[in-house]
C-alpha cells in the first residue's frame, strides 16, 4: 500500500513539474550568427599560485533553434586568462608570474526562461598556452601548449532580439608538464546576434 501511494505521489509530482515550468508560445529560441565579448576576473588557487588577474575574450558562432525555448550553438573563440603572481617565497621573483591564454571550440546550450531572461551551459576544447612554476619543492618555470577542456554556465538578459548581456562562470583546464593552472573565471558578457 505504501509503495502504491509513493508511486502515485511521484507520478503526480512528475506531471506537475512540466506544468509549473510551461512557457507561453511567444518565447522563441535564438537562431543565427552571433558575436560575444566578455571581461572579468580569473583566479588560480593551485600549487604556488593563489591570486587572480583580469581576464577577457571573444567568441562567435551559430545557434540552431531546437525547440521554441532552446537553442544549441557551435562556437569558436579566444580567451586571455591573465598573469597570476606566485605566492610565498616566489612572490615577486623574476619569471614567476604565470600566463594563460588559448583558443576554444565548443557548444553552447541556451534556454529562454522568458523573452527577457536566459540561462546557458557551455563546454568544449581549450587549446591552452600556459607558462608558470611547476608544483613541488623545487619548482621550474615551464611552458605548456596542450588541448584541454573548458566548461561553464551563465544567466543573462535579452535587451532586444539582437542584444543581450550575461553573468558567467567558466572553468578552464590548463594542467600538464608539472604545471597546474586551472582558473575559475567570472565574467560579464555582451552578445550581438545578426
Amino acid at each position: 500500500m505504501n509503495k502504491t501511494l509513493l508511486a502515485l505521489a511521484l507520478a503526480a509530482g512528475a506531471a506537475a513539474v512540466p506544468a509549473a515550468f510551461a512557457q507561453d508560445a511567444t518565447h522563441t529560441a535564438q537562431q543565427g550568427w552571433y558575436l560575444s565579448a566578455d571581461a572579468g576576473y580569473a583566479h588560480v588557487n593551485q600549487g604556488h599560485y593563489d591570486d587572480g588577474a583580469a581576464a577577457g575574450g571573444v567568441k562567435g558562432g551559430y545557434r540552431f533553434a531546437i525547440n521554441p525555448e532552446t537553442s544549441l550553438g557551435v562556437e569558436v573563440g579566444y580567451q586571455y586568462l591573465g598573469r597570476v603572481k606566485a605566492a610565498g617565497a616566489y612572490n615577486g621573483l623574476p619569471g614567476t608570474k604565470s600566463k594563460l591564454r588559448g583558443s576554444t571550440a565548443g557548444l553552447d546550450l541556451r534556454y529562454n526562461f522568458s523573452p527577457s531572461w536566459y540561462g546557458e551551459l557551455r563546454g568544449g576544447a581549450f587549446y591552452a598556452q600556459a607558462e608558470g612554476l611547476t608544483q613541488g619543492d623545487n619548482p621550474e618555470f615551464r611552458h605548456l601548449e596542450k588541448t584541454k577542456y573548458y566548461a561553464g554556465a551563465g544567466v543573462g538578459v535579452n535587451f532586444s532580439p539582437n542584444w543581450s548581456m550575461g553573468l558567467n562562470y567558466d572553468y578552464y583546464g590548463a594542467s600538464g608538464k608539472g604545471l597546474k593552472l586551472d582558473p575559475s573565471v567570472y565574467t560579464v558578457s555582451a552578445e550581438y546576434r545578426f
